[in-house]
């Protein structure tokens, strides 16, 4: 009997095991048919579902899941704050330093301009002034040798003018001494023999001596004449020449002046002149350098653009998304745990946790000293003495 008894209770208890996972099973069917009824429908939801319609031990095996799965939910919110807050600051960012940049480029352009007007301007400008003040010293030149050349000739021309009249005036000088000495023997030749002899007739006095008398008088008026005029003209010609020597150096001396000063603006404008296309150079130089910048930060944003763009886009909804889905594994995991075989199984379970004290603590109640001595693994007035206001001290 005991044998038959014995065959009869090893295949019960394999039923009863067969029937108690069945039970867990349908268990968990349900609760994946009432998941299924749920609006949320999620890549995480469905492997849920899935778990709990074929895993052996769906709910120990789902619950890990879902814990992972709010775990996982949990990492991607918090990557999405990240990415947004970085979207934003990064686009901030560069905005601010393209419209800086900008802000650069606009200034050196409008720099660049007006150097390219103070360098090149027909009229106004660097280059105009240099080739006007090279003008104005090629002139200056050619007056100064003009002039120099024109009083030289001149000089020249007073020196022979005055050894001609120097010439004629020694000439008229001894012809007046000739004539003055020729006449004056004359007359006294003619007095020494009129002195000799009776007076001649009236009419023999205002012939031939009269004549030459006043002949020779008249010729010497003239020549003394002649040599006045000629003095006079010496004088004047000396006048002349001094007069035209000073203004000569006057002028001379003005276009010194003249050439000093056109040679100093033309230092000026050259050392300025290379100033400026230095400073300008360097204007181009820095205007690429924020062009580069410009078109660096442009192409960076694009790059971003699709990501940032999405994740702002998206953010309220994917946090929508994710409190959905949170609540929905949450209320999966209280569908689960509120199952009569889950509290099976965790009721098991800590009754294995109680160990040799599970029928003591049964017995008495796990919140009475005799529970909690066994499991302190001392005695019931050791523990109170520690204890004191413990049920059963």
């Amino acid at each position: 009997r005991s044998g038959m008894a014995g065959d009869l209770d090893e295949p019960g208890a394999g039923g009863a095991t067969a029937n108690a996972n069945s039970d867990i099973h349908k268990q968990a069917q349900g609760v994946a048919a009432a998941l299924m009824q749920k609006k949320v429908k999620t890549a995480h939801m469905a492997k849920v579902i899935a778990m709990l319609e074929t895993s052996e031990n769906p709910f120990k095996t789902v619950l890990e899941e879902i814990e992972k799965m709010l775990v996982i939910i949990k990492k991607e919110e918090k990557a999405d704050k990240e990415q947004f807050a970085w979207c934003n600051e990064e686009r901030s960012t560069n905005n601010d330093e393209k419209a800086r940049q900008i802000g650069i480029k606009n200034g050196l352009e409008a720099d660049i301009s007006k150097l390219n007007e103070e360098i090149d301007n027909p009229e106004t400008g660097l280059k105009a002034s240099i080739s006007s003040l090279e003008t104005g010293l090629a002139e200056n030149d050619k007056s100064q040798k003009s002039e120099t050349k024109q009083r030289s000739e001149d000089n020249q021309a007073y020196q022979k003018d005055i050894a001609n009249l120097v010439a004629a005036e020694e000439l008229l000088d001894k012809a007046i001494k000739v004539l003055t000495a020729y006449y004056s023997q004359l007359e006294g030749a003619f007095l020494q023999k009129a002195g000799d002899s009776p007076a001649p007739p009236s009419t023999w006095k205002e012939g031939a001596y009269e004549g030459r008398s006043t002949e020779g008088t008249g010729a010497i008026e003239m020549l003394t004449f002649i040599l006045s005029e000629t003095k006079k003209e010496e004088a004047t010609a000396h006048d002349d020449e001094k007069s035209s020597q000073h203004d000569f150096e006057d002028s001379m001396a003005t276009l010194t002046t003249e050439e000093n000063n056109l040679r100093k603006s033309l230092a000026n404008d050259q050392q300025l002149l290379a100033e400026k296309e230095e400073e300008l150079m360097t204007r181009k130089k820095e205007l690429k350098a924020a062009n580069e910048e410009i078109a660096a930060i442009k192409n960076y944003l694009r790059k971003i653009k699709s990501g940032c763009d999405f994740i702002v886009e998206n953010l309220p909804m994917r946090n929508a998304a994710r409190a959905d889905e949170t609540k929905a594994l949450t209320n999966a995991v209280g569908l689960i745990k509120a199952t009569p075989a889950y509290q099976i199984a965790e009721n098991d379970k800590h009754q294995e946790s109680l160990g040799e004290c599970k029928d003591i603590c049964n017995d008495a109640g796990e919140e009475h000293a005799k529970c909690k001595a066994c499991l302190a693994k001392t005695s019931v007035p050791g523990y109170c003495a520690g204890h004191a206001g413990t049920l059963g001290c």
